[in-house]
């Protein structure tokens, strides 16, 4: 009986997983992914193709999985930007692969292009509807948001030096301050007449 592909596969999605947040895409070894997963480097090219195309597989793979987990309410920018805060602590990969796919594949993942289009869509129709600022363009704000959930991670060396002097020293209050961010961020300008 020949050996279960699907769970090979498996085994090297894992195993990649792990290699790519470490190592980004020049710095991991398809010798090491195939040995993690018990698995042969033929295998890898059968199921996945390049290790460019596995690659690109486990960013997309990953952000769709931290896209589903969020609930996105288009009024609730700040409520979003909390949970992505939440799923980025427990899924620390995911925010390192994020980095690596941005320094290394200058190109849009399509399935990750849909996740993004779905949420400036909302923010948009949310700004129509005067529940959220107009002033700054849906996608503009989208990228904001993410930059205040990912701030400390991509501050400085620095600047993260002071954090425990002047920053929030727990997680909950560094949490409760990108929540503020946001808040603030995305609240509508007052109109005086």
């Amino acid at each position: 009986m020949p050996p279960d592909a699907t769970e090979t596969k498996k085994r090297l999605m894992r195993a990649a997983v792990d290699e790519f947040a470490r190592y980004g895409l020049a710095g991991a070894r398809i010798d090491r992914i195939a040995e993690n997963a018990a698995a042969n480097k033929r295998s890898i090219y059968m199921h996945f193709g390049t290790k460019e195309e596995l690659f690109d597989k486990v960013v997309a793979d990953s952000m769709v999985m931290l896209a589903d987990s969020i609930s996105f309410d288009r009024g609730d920018l700040a409520g979003y930007a909390g949970d992505m805060f939440d799923r980025l602590e427990r899924w620390p990969h995911i925010r390192r692969l994020y980095y690596w796919a941005n320094l290394e594949r200058e190109r849009p993942i399509d399935a990750e292009t849909a996740q993004y289009r779905q949420r400036v869509t909302a923010i948009q129709a949310a700004q129509t509807a005067g529940r959220i600022r107009d002033d700054i363009p849906a996608a503009d704000l989208m990228a904001m948001v993410i930059a205040i959930v990912n701030s400390w991670d991509t501050a400085a060396w620095s600047l993260q030096a002071l954090r425990s002097e002047f920053g929030s020293r727990s997680r909950g209050g560094r949490r409760a301050a990108v929540v503020a961010a946001v808040a603030g961020l995305a609240q509508p300008p007052a109109h005086t007449t």
